[in-house]
């Protein structure tokens, strides 16, 4: 309870130091090449509009912009979001056809991911990001139709052999379901012809036709048989994007600390990044979320970037 409290206290004060974003012109969809697909809730409102219009500012342009509402966004949310990106289109988290995996921990979202893919390159942004200065890497994906990943925090950088991935895991003895799955991939018949990278769902690119549901229920019946009820824990859905990236021909790891998930270690030149993804459980640590937001909407109140 205790927690709770204070993340929403944290929360109510990165808002309001965050309002004048309210001020800053809205961003209009002017690129069909690609969809921005995110879920947010009503007490990331802010977080969400930040992370949509410093990705759209860097890139240079606007894709379509789908929106998955959690269940918790009021009519006055709705208001405000259309404000900001007049085009968008939100879906209530009931609207996405539930498939032959867990439920929660992000599922719905990406298997709305897997529904869009087939007509477009896909981007998921998460409401906890921020895109501080160009992104040209992304940019190349995205015309070459490429799939990104954003590293997980010091993970090994490359896409490897899923047996290699495994050896590599055993000592993380963590009881979160993504360390589980890691140690437990040499158990699986198919772990010799699988590759597997340790990725941040938080900033993904699919490219057009890449995935399918069926291929992610597969790859989740996969994981269920090794750890078995575990995979209803959150997590799993990082898991099986995990999967999914690795396996597509040509994936694309973003190079850290270009593209980098903030967890407050002292020896990482978070300055230098370009894309910062702001995880929970340091997301307000040292006060960095709120001083590089406010850098944010200070570029937003400017003239657009070309």
């Amino acid at each position: 309870m205790f927690f709770r409290a204070r993340r929403a206290m944290r929360r109510a004060w990165f808002d309001f130091n965050c309002r004048a974003l309210l001020d800053t012109p809205p961003i209009v969809s002017n690129d069909d090449s690609f969809t921005l697909v995110s879920m947010t809730c009503h007490g990331e409102l802010m977080m969400y509009l930040l992370a949509a219009k410093s990705f759209c500012r860097n890139l240079g342009s606007t894709p379509n912009v789908i929106l998955l509402n959690d269940g918790s966004l009021t009519k006055s949310d709705h208001a405000t979001i259309t404000s900001h990106i007049p085009k968008v289109k939100i879906l209530h988290i009931e609207d996405v056809p539930k498939g032959r995996v867990p439920k929660g921990g992000s599922w719905e979202s990406f298997l709305l991911v897997n529904d869009v893919v087939q007509d477009s390159y896909v981007v998921q942004l998460d409401s906890d990001t921020l895109t501080v200065n160009s992104i040209p890497e992304i940019k190349a994906c995205i015309a070459a139709n490429r799939s990104f990943t954003l590293l997980g925090d010091k993970s090994f950088p490359e896409i490897e052999p899923m047996l290699e991935a495994s050896e590599r895991s055993k000592g993380n003895l963590s009881p979160m379901v993504q360390a589980v799955c890691e140690r437990s991939f040499d158990q699986l018949p198919e772990a010799a012809s699988l590759k597997y990278v340790r990725g941040n769902a938080g900033f993904i690119g699919f490219p057009k036709g890449s995935i399918t549901r069926e291929k992610t229920e597969w790859f989740s019946d996969l994981m269920r048989r090794v750890v078995k009820d575990k995979w209803d824990e959150w997590g799993s859905e990082q898991v099986t994007t995990n999967l999914l990236i690795a396996n597509i021909e040509g994936a694309y790891p973003l190079p850290s600390p270009k593209y980098v998930s903030y967890w407050a270690h002292p020896d990482v030149p978070y300055d230098d990044a370009s894309f910062l993804h702001f995880i929970g459980p340091y997301r307000f640590a040292n006060g960095y979320y709120l001083k590089q937001a406010r850098k944010v909407i200070a570029s937003l109140a400017g003239t657009p970037k070309a």
